[in-house]
């Protein structure tokens, strides 16, 4: 190079020409800056400005005093020369900076310099300046007027959004978009949509906005695989926002809902993307010489990134997973302080995952932006106490700061990793004047009653460093009365080291409520306590740290059992607590599932241990996890938690996995006066699932986690997680694992069920349990396939009379918000056809139990006062050589308390039933043929 410099230099001096042959420039004429021959060269990294220090140079009209124009002769005598900039001769302007373009950035040649005037040579140095900004674009290629050939190319500035181009509900039928919302480097296309157009493609069955399938929105179908020579930054859909100016110390709420489900889903993030983004920035048309400003220039953004520096994004938002298939309202405050563009994340499950075959969407509706205070109860004190306060009636204030004045206490800054964004977060200052047990108070405004199925969970961090430090608790107020009780939901106290800590928390109350954080001074004056980003997002979270609890009942496994114990059966079967790397990559917890900007490790969970010294296959063994003793209450509560049932193969026997219960134990009862509250067979899919159930006990009790295992022919696993309480009467989710007392499925015995045939000593006329060596036609169970486990009736008389024999319920209590029963069963049938009868019998609870009136009826049950025929059914047709199960079910009348009898009939013959269930709902008679035949007497 340093030849080549000197060849130049010496055809110079001799009058040869140094730019290539027909390329010669004319004095002011434009220069391609990108596709520049010869040695002129455009630098294409960008600099560190601030680091250099470097100073802007020159107006947009022309060089200055000091500068050259890098385009002309820098021989020629008429433009001065420029010295080198040395550091001691530089300035800053932080406005030039902040607002650079992306190409402002232009070399810049100096003149070449003899030395010492002896012919030894010259040096070559190069300068990068930043032209300063004024009311006109930036010029990126000056030329003389009177000589102009193209006219000049400039960028646009970049244009913030305004709320309403943000805002977007993807327009109902017939028209449908994207809004001003754009598709970045993803894998995977987001794509707006209707219920009525795409649900077949992928997307949701109806949209947020109306709830009708006719109504608008945005999805990605995430079993869809992405193109084979794609080189994407994301593995699924980026949707990013029009770009974005500051937030204002009081910062910005981001609101959407989304909704996602299938397999092949994994998770919705939104990024913030710091700086411009070539995304977010709208496609404009480039003008025709017809049509040019009056500055005779061509307006054109700046080209779109082929891809985006993942260092200028951080994580502000995790999609919460157990909410699938359903609407869901999300909500965050951020700020930041510059341009910034907001990116909506569609992940998949990986490429490789079986589960990505299983079709499923992610989607998104009513995007808005609205002032930080829209987000109610979200605060991240970098501008104040938001819509929080402290209470007047305490010792001393909670105040702002930025960063602690003592370095043996209190934080250095916010819980921000981004010191650039940092703001500030609320603390006590527990020097002088305060003393020990001092109490400062902070209020949050009041807050409407959560709904059964509604809890809220709030998110905050807290930073808890000195020798002496006091409490920080939080408390929850309930308006229920004039003198309102406050109840402790989470504490700490002591020194918790020189961090910021995550916490979350579960809030629920059935009247309107106030959060309150109550912090004291400790023994000494070094005892700061400061807390910062409170949020809150919905649905049940269990309390974190664990050790926060006021009593021992959340649990998410992290660190131990949490006070819960292990009730271990003959068989030595236990819960274990187990690494997630025990599980398979697609059967591991999502990687999106609290909700939250930093998810909670989720490294542990309980898993259901196999017998000691058993094969990994065999069937049988139950564990129990029993609760410390619960209060009882009044008030109904809700436990929730997750769980993993899987058998990843299923033979033609059916499934063999095992039952999962929660049952609610009495504090002095048996353990076989134990009540199932929440229940589910077998197989339930490869990922885990969210699960709750209402508690309504006024007596002391424990809570009972059982799980057992069926034959298990195969290979599965049964597990569960993240155990909460809260204050509510929710539903139970899902709605498959509700349980009554008359629900029975005959592992244990007949339930609640009671045989009431009058047989005298011959216990073959008689309803009867199956087991290994009794049972008809070699018939397995339904429940599990196994050899046992139902109850049947076969009757053989030599002199074919017909034998009634009768199974009855126990009391069934209507509920007043179900207006009908569905009672469902499973049925197999064997024997003489037209003479093997299977009835089910409503019967009034006001009939004499004692009353056998067998010879007043009339062979089908119709002839007792208080009866009435639901489901009648012969054998005719179901009678085979190997008998098979065959699904039943019926409407009951939930009008009064009654119960329902199994009567069968045969005098060669007999049914096996299995599995009863009763659900809250209506339902068609099954088979259509078991109708009942009516008495005319009755």
């Amino acid at each position: 190079m340093k030849y080549l410099l000197l060849l130049i230099c010496l055809s110079r001096v001799f009058g040869a020409k140094w730019w290539p042959s027909g390329q010669e420039p004319m004095l002011g004429e434009q220069v391609d800056l990108v596709n520049a021959g010869g040695d002129l060269r455009i630098e294409k990294s960008t600099p560190n400005w601030i680091g250099q220090g470097l100073s802007p140079i020159g107006d947009f009209g022309g060089p200055g005093p000091d500068e050259v124009d890098p385009f002309e002769d820098p021989l020629n005598p008429t433009i001065p020369s420029i010295n080198p900039v040395t550091p001691a001769s530089v300035t800053q302007d932080p406005t030039a900076i902040r607002d650079r373009e992306p190409l402002d950035e232009v070399e810049h040649i100096q003149p070449k310099q003899w030395s010492n005037g002896q012919g030894q040579g010259f040096q070559t140095t190069t300068q990068f300046s930043i032209p300063r900004r004024n009311q006109n674009p930036t010029t990126l290629a000056r030329r003389n007027p009177s000589t102009q050939r193209y006219p000049p190319v400039t960028v646009a500035p970049p244009v913030t959004a305004s709320v309403d181009e943000v805002f977007c509900d993807f327009g109902p039928l017939p028209v449908q978009s994207l809004c001003e919302w754009q598709n970045g480097d993803g894998a995977l296309e987001w794509k707006a949509g209707t219920g009525l157009g795409t649900n077949w493609l992928g997307g949701p069955p109806s949209d947020s906005t109306a709830g009708t399938m006719e109504g608008g929105y945005a999805f990605i179908e995430s079993s869809e695989m992405p193109a084979k020579d794609s080189k994407p930054r994301s593995p699924g859909g980026l949707l990013h926002s029009p770009q974005l100016g500051s937030t204002g110390v009081a910062g910005t709420c981001f609101t959407f809902k989304y909704a996602m489900d299938g397999l092949s889903s994994a998770g919705l993030r939104v990024l913030l993307h710091m700086g411009v983004d070539g995304y977010s920035i709208r496609k404009e048309t480039q003008r025709g010489e017809n049509d040019i400003d009056d500055d005779n220039s061509t307006i054109i953004e700046p080209p779109r990134p082929q891809t985006t520096n993942i260092a200028d994004e951080r994580v502000l938002w995790h999609a919460q997973y157990y909410t699938l298939g359903v609407w869901q309202q999300a909500q965050i405050l951020y700020t930041f302080p510059d341009i910034h563009s907001l990116i909506l994340e569609a992940v998949p499950v990986d490429v490789g995952d079986p589960s990505r075959l299983y079709r499923g969407y992610i989607a998104v509706d009513d995007i808005d932006l609205q002032p930080g205070t829209s987000c109610v109860g979200f605060c991240n004190f970098a501008g104040g106490f938001c819509d929080w306060s402290n209470d007047a009636e305490d010792d001393f204030d909670w105040t702002i700061s930025r960063g602690s004045a003592n370095p043996t206490t209190g934080p250095a800054m916010d819980s921000s990793t981004d010191r650039a964004t940092a703001g500030g977060y609320a603390y006590i200052d527990s020097s002088f004047p305060r003393k020990p047990g001092d109490v400062a108070k902070l209020l949050s405004t009041s807050f409407p009653a959560t709904t059964a199925d509604s809890p809220m969970c709030m998110h905050f961090w807290f930073h808890m460093f000195g020798s002496g430090i006091g409490h920080l608790k939080v408390f929850v107020r309930h308006f229920r009365s004039l003198d309102a009780h406050l109840q402790e939901i989470w504490g700490l106290s002591g020194n918790a080291g020189n961090a910021w800590f995550m916490s979350e928390v579960t809030i629920s109350s059935l009247d309107d409520y106030q959060i309150m954080f109550e912090a004291s001074v400790g023994n000494t004056a070094m005892g700061d306590i400061a807390i910062d980003d409170v949020a809150f997002t919905p649905g049940a979270c269990p309390v974190s740290p664990q050790v926060a609890a006021p009593s021992v009942r959340d649990c998410t496994f992290e660190v131990d059992e949490c006070d819960w114990i292990n009730s271990r059966d003959p068989d030595r079967v236990e819960w274990e607590r187990v690494s997630t790397q025990a599980l398979s990559a697609r059967n591991q917890r999502k990687p999106y599932s609290n909700g939250h900007t930093v998810s909670r490790r989720n490294e542990y969970f309980l898993g259901l241990g196999r017998s000691r010294g058993g094969a990994r296959n065999g069937g049988g063994g139950t564990a129990q996890l029993v609760s410390r003793e619960m209060k009882g209450s009044e008030d109904p509560f809700c436990v929730t938690f997750w769980y993993f049932m899987f058998e990843s193969f299923i033979d033609s026997t059916g499934p063999s996995l095992g039952v999962l219960r929660v049952l609610i134990q009495a504090v002095g009862d048996a353990p076989s006066e134990s009540r199932p509250i929440w229940q589910l067979y077998n197989n339930q899919g490869p990922t885990w699932s969210y699960a709750q159930a209402s508690i309504e006990e006024k007596r002391n009790f424990h809570i009972i986690f059982e799980g057992t295992w069926g034959p298990n022919r195969a290979s599965g696993s049964m597990a569960i997680d993240d155990i909460t309480f809260y204050v509510g009467k929710c539903t139970i989710t899902p709605p498959s694992a509700g349980v009554r007392p008359e629900d029975c499925s005959f592992e244990k015995g007949l339930c609640a069920w009671e045989n009431i045939t009058s047989s005298g000593n011959d216990r073959t006329v008689t309803w009867q349990r199956a087991f290994v060596t009794h049972r008809p036609a070699q018939l397995l169970d339904k429940t599990f396939g196994a050899t046992g486990d139902f109850v049947f009736f076969d009757i053989f008389t030599t002199n074919q009379k017909l034998i009634e024999v009768r199974l009855r319920s126990p009391i069934i209590n209507p509920n007043p918000d179900e207006e009908a029963i569905c009672f469902t069963f499973w049925f197999a049938a064997f024997g003489v056809e037209e003479s093997t009868t299977l009835r089910v019998i409503r019967m009034s609870t006001d009939i004499d139990e004692n009353n056998d009136d067998n010879e007043k009826g009339n062979g089908n049950g119709n002839g007792n006062e208080g009866k009435e025929p639901l489901w009648s059914l012969t054998a005719k047709g179901f009678n085979n050589p190997r008998p098979v199960w065959t699904a039943a079910q019926v409407t009951v009348g939930n009008r009064s308390p009654y119960r329902l009898v199994l009567e069968g009939t045969a005098s060669n013959g007999g049914f096996a039933i299995d599995d009863i269930k009763f659900q809250p709902q209506a339902c068609a008679i099954r088979p259509a043929s078991a109708l009942p035949v009516k008495n005319d007497d009755n």
